[in-house]
């Protein structure tokens, strides 16, 4: 495996966002290709995008997150894939270098965040299993699982932790106190943000059922424990 990373940013209608999130990953020396899939924005995204030195792909119509990432995911030329939303804040070049040392080291195969607005309880647990930042091998986006139900977008992230859980895939979180998540809220007003929230709910349990999330969680904060551990390889 290369150490190189791609980074894949699914971005809908993020022309206010995106901008502070590219502005860190386009030079940071561990990124070798930023691809930026552009997933039928209604707005000027895509005239933000090409400000910068980065891989701009355009869907001819809105696929949803999880066919825009898989579209993403396809093109890109490196070994190690790194997940960012388009509309985070706080995003520091340390923060890149934090989530990706954990398997650059070959301590683990696989990391997520841990936002500074996560819930209270992710925190505490070091675990936020829902998390949109990620690293992880190319080659392990080749389960059809993962991708076995594109119209439900929220739910990519729980179908691709059952897929890496089952099959063994070692991970540990990193904690990345500055870094967070713009609402739905704050994007879409208050009523907006609330029904955009309540669908993200929604979708994900119906990937699974909420006794199977709970389970996941769980699990993976007894991994996340078990992992953390484990010595850097030489």
């Amino acid at each position: 495996m290369n150490k190189k990373i791609s980074v894949v940013i699914a971005a809908y209608n993020e022309e206010p966002r995106i901008s502070e999130v590219l502005k860190v990953v386009e030079h940071h020396p561990l990124i070798d290709e930023v691809i930026v899939v552009n997933d039928g924005s209604k707005d000027k995204t895509s005239e933000v995008v090409k400000k910068f030195d980065v891989k701009l792909i355009e869907n001819e119509h809105n696929m949803g997150k999880t066919l825009t990432v898989k579209r993403g995911i396809s093109l890109a030329k490196n070994d190690l894939i790194m997940m960012l939303d388009a509309d985070l804040m706080g995003l520091e070049s340390d923060s890149i270098t934090k989530l990706a040392k954990p398997v650059l080291d070959g301590r683990v195969e696989w990391t997520l965040s841990v936002r500074g607005n996560s819930l209270l309880i992710y925190k505490l647990a070091k675990m936020d299993h829902v998390s949109g930042e990620r690293i992880i091998p190319k080659e392990f986006f080749d389960d059809p699982e993962i991708w076995s139900k594109p119209k439900i977008g929220y739910g990519l992230e729980t179908l691709l932790n059952k897929s890496l859980i089952d099959r063994k895939k070692t991970f540990c979180s990193v904690y990345l106190p500055e870094l967070i998540v713009t609402t739905k809220a704050a994007k879409d007003g208050f009523w907006k943000g609330f029904i955009g929230e309540f669908k993200m709910l929604f979708q994900i349990r119906q990937v699974m059922t909420l006794h199977r999330i709970l389970e996941q969680f769980f699990g993976m904060v007894y991994l996340n424990h078990k992992y953390s551990k484990a010595p850097i390889k030489k």
